[in-house]
């Protein structure tokens, strides 16, 4: 876990736990190479917008984040939303690729799809991509001081037969 995830977690008197692995990467990564129920994992995506602020959008890890969905909780226009590169993840969020935390370290902004809030358990980023965050979601609600919107794409309804 990285020390500044850390850190924030423990001022915030958090509740949590964290597990130890090899590094992971991507969803895909993640599913195949760890033990947490995949429906229970959340994916957290960090931006640059205008003012060198930064935010970080959380959402379910299987959903498909809808970029402008996540521009318009954000009050930005979608051509402004970029994704952080590398080097701003480490240097200004303390985080690397595969282990973004949806924390607001650094103030970034935290915006949170709303089909998080029905998982009672989730798994998340620590920072790093070799660790992972187990909290309540009520209790990453709390800590995060994420703001709950409806981040994804919804896939096309399908006839129920009746």
């Amino acid at each position: 876990m990285s020390p500044t995830i850390r850190a924030f977690l423990t001022s915030c008197d958090a509740i949590f736990e964290v597990h130890s692995h090899a590094p992971v990467v991507s969803f895909s990564d993640a599913r195949q190479l760890l033990p947490f129920d995949p429906d229970a994992m959340v994916k957290s995506l960090a931006f640059r917008l205008p003012g060198d602020r930064y935010a970080i959008a959380a959402m379910q890890a299987p959903e498909r984040a809808d970029y402008k969905k996540i521009a318009d909780a954000l009050c930005v226009r979608r051509a402004d939303l970029q994704m952080a590169t590398d080097t701003e993840l480490a240097q200004f969020l303390a985080m690397v690729p595969g282990g973004v935390a949806p924390l607001p370290i650094n103030e970034a902004q935290v915006v949170i799809d709303s089909g998080v809030t029905a998982m009672e358990t989730i798994y998340c980023g620590t920072g790093r991509n070799d660790s992972t965050l187990q909290i309540r979601s009520a209790e990453l609600l709390r800590v995060s001081r994420g703001v709950l919107f409806d981040l994804v794409k919804r896939g096309p309804l399908t006839p129920s037969g009746n």
